[in-house]
């Protein structure tokens, strides 16, 4: 395979049509969930010598040349530990109809979104919406803070929740809420399903967003707490409806 590199990569914007998966973690995902979509793959000198070993691997599976760079990767770094860069083609991206979904609502905090992602991955859910305003689902923060999972994905964006459901009928839907009355452990999950989670800072907007007839779920915590971080919210609710 022939990969593309451009002359001199671009420190990351939105607007660009690539993004970067810094670290070996991410670039060896990237390499490996999406060979075709890495255009360029920089290694900085430093790069400790069992990864050099791990990241040719995958590399040659890949058919992808590691480009030993340590200027391009001191310049696009944003730590100075990261000593590997893939630079990977961004792409239009929609929820597979036939699997279940989870749906975030206006979220907007990088590493609350890839951190979900990384237990999504991990409990099987390969299909996650972004309802706007929100996150750049591309963004290098996500996908830094999903140890590359992001490629393991599918990550469609809407301009609202009735634009979803348009998309997307026919499908149960459960809304998490502190104040709802039915727990999560006590739900039983019908397939294929939506996940609904309100935003950072109004964790009961998905009461308010998802269709009427979702089932409002709450996660039991003790009185004191108000609610719990995004990510977890969302990592325990994938792994009680894949049991």
């Amino acid at each position: 395979m022939t990969t593309t590199v451009a002359e001199r990569p671009l420190p990351y914007r939105s607007e660009l049509p690539y993004t970067y998966a810094f670290g070996h973690f991410a670039a060896i995902e990237a390499l490996t969930h999406r060979p075709q979509a890495v255009q360029a793959l920089f290694a900085h000198g430093g790069l400790a010598p069992q990864w050099r070993t791990a990241l040719r691997a995958v590399a040659e599976r890949a058919g992808v040349n590691i480009v030993w760079d340590d200027a391009t990767v001191t310049r696009l770094r944003r730590h100075a530990q990261v000593a590997c860069i893939a630079q990977v083609a961004k792409s239009a991206e929609v929820a597979d109809p036939d699997k279940d979904h989870v749906v975030l609502i206006a979220p907007s905090h990088a590493g609350n979104v890839g951190s979900a992602i990384r237990s999504l991955v991990a409990f099987g859910f390969t299909d996650l919406v972004l309802v706007a305003p929100r996150v750049d689902a591309w963004g290098p923060h996500v996908i830094r803070a999903s140890v590359g999972l992001r490629f393991a994905l599918r990550c469609q964006i809407v301009a609202s929740a009735a634009e979803y459901l348009l998309d997307h009928p026919d499908r149960r839907h459960y809304s998490f809420s502190a104040g709802a009355t039915a727990e999560l452990r006590d739900v039983g999950f019908e397939h294929p399903l939506a996940l609904w989670f309100g935003p950072e800072w109004a964790p009961d907007g998905a009461l308010e967003t998802a269709p009427p007839t979702a089932t409002p779920v709450s996660i039991a915590v003790l009185p004191h707490v108000e609610s719990l971080n995004l990510a977890t919210a969302v990592s325990l609710a994938a792994y009680h409806a894949r049991r």
